[in-house]
């Protein structure tokens, strides 16, 4: 294992990952609100249409790649370089050849092999995407102190955050309002920024030993400990409620600012203006100051008081949060008490993050894989709350209130694997 004194750990370091975060995070969001876009005003433009099943079929395909990061997870852990080290070949080359696939867009992608192009090259983007992030979060717990896990974890997962919810809809409202900026001017700068990202990771020092991988034995020894299955079961519940209150508290406030109307289960546009991508953009950017300041918050929380305490706070801001977005209130102390939601969920992730990072230290020979096998549990998580929260929204006749009383009772749930982990096995101060 790297130890924490092995390698200096600078503060310079936090904005490399910081921003490697951060641009993947806008791409996944580019992926999600500029393509369609891009895609259907091609084929309209060309007298061609395109299907909600076609649409849910290709986002299904882009998904892929993050469902299987615990592969990328054990090749970062096994094979690595005498000369860049560990992680770094995992990082420059998959992330390379994603902001490479971006200037492919504008050059290859017609109204004739739309859906087919853009498969192949999405998919291209997200794998170097899922990859270079699995191999950053090894590094990350590879070089990072102890003490320092928390913040920098919580303050990294924060500019993701930003680029996921605010990236897509912000670039949407430049393409609107800047007459300047087109899309295909938007997918340079993004393979630009994206190749920029991860050569900075070459100012990183890695450890130069590691510990010796034996895939069998090591991959069966992160599913035979009682406390092992109960961080995936704790990764699992906590984000049961981070997909579901994005897309629900989104919607939920335009549909009070009366920008969607909102008829059973049925959502529609009051009007057909693209001012709606401004709206929407102040609302993403309003959620991303939220996590941000709460991502920060948090991790001082877990790495200077107490991890166990940052989950408990983060458990209490939330639920409270949601069961006030019930309340019949004004549109402004709606979106308040939105922002407090993000605010605790920003708080939680350092916590849980910072939990999961000293959990995979247990497991030094392949820590990036651990990790990402958590990950995998947490995205299990979203996927399970977006499901139920669609059923529930349907069998509920659109009540929004029902969700936000669910996704609370749920944030409380997951204090029951979290109280069976053992403290020492995660907190700084104990030994």
């Amino acid at each position: 294992m790297a130890e924490d004194n092995q390698i200096e750990f600078k503060r310079s370091y936090v904005w490399i990952f910081s921003t490697n975060y951060f641009i993947q995070g806008a791409s996944n969001s580019m992926i999600a609100v500029i393509i369609p876009i891009y895609l259907l005003l091609m084929l309209t433009k060309a007298g061609k249409s395109i299907s909600a099943t076609e649409f849910a079929f290709l986002a299904s395909i882009l998904t892929l790649p993050w469902a299987i990061k615990i592969i990328f997870g054990i090749i970062s852990d096994k094979y690595g370089s005498k000369r860049l080290g560990r992680r770094k070949p995992y990082v420059i080359g998959p992330v390379i050849m994603s902001g490479l696939c971006w200037f492919l867009i504008p050059l290859v992608i017609n109204p004739d092999n739309a859906i087919i192009a853009m498969i192949f090259i999405g998919l291209c983007i997200s794998t170097g995407l899922a990859f270079g992030d699995t191999s950053i979060d090894g590094m990350m717990i590879d070089i990072c102190p102890k003490d320092q896990l928390g913040r920098t974890q919580g303050f990294c997962w924060g500019l993701r955050s930003i680029g996921r919810i605010a990236g897509g809809p912000i670039l949407a409202y430049l393409i609107v309002i800047v007459k300047t900026v087109n899309a295909d001017v938007i997918f340079i700068i993004a393979g630009l920024a994206t190749i920029a990202s991860s050569f900075l990771t070459l100012l990183i020092k890695e450890a130069k030993e590691y510990p010796e991988v034996k895939l069998k034995q090591h991959i069966i020894g992160m599913f035979n400990r009682k406390k092992d299955w109960m961080t995936y079961f704790f990764a699992t519940l906590s984000w049961i409620v981070e997909g579901a209150v994005a897309i629900f508290l989104s919607f939920y406030i335009l549909v009070k600012l009366n920008l969607i109307k909102l008829k059973g289960t049925t959502l529609s546009l009051e009007r057909t203006d693209l001012n709606i991508y401004i709206y929407q953009a102040n609302i993403a950017l309003l959620f991303s100051i939220g996590i941000l300041i709460g991502a920060i918050v948090g991790g001082q929380i877990a790495d200077k008081k107490s991890r166990r305490k940052g989950v408990y706070i983060s458990i209490l801001v939330i639920p409270i949060s949601l069961l006030l977005l019930v309340i019949d209130v004004s549109v402004y102390v709606l979106i308040f008490f939105a922002i407090l939601v993000m605010l605790g969920l920003g708080m939680r992730h350092s916590s849980y993050s910072a939990i999961i990072g000293e959990m995979a230290k247990q497991h030094p020979e392949m820590d990036s894989t651990y990790f990402s096998l958590c990950n995998s549990f947490a995205n299990l998580g979203i996927v399970i709350g977006l499901v139920i929260t669609g059923i529930l929204f349907e069998i509920m006749d659109g009540s929004f209130a029902i969700i936000f009383i669910f996704l609370a009772f749920i944030q409380i749930f997951c204090l029951i694997p979290f109280l069976l982990l053992d403290k020492r096995d995660y907190e700084i101060n104990l030994v």
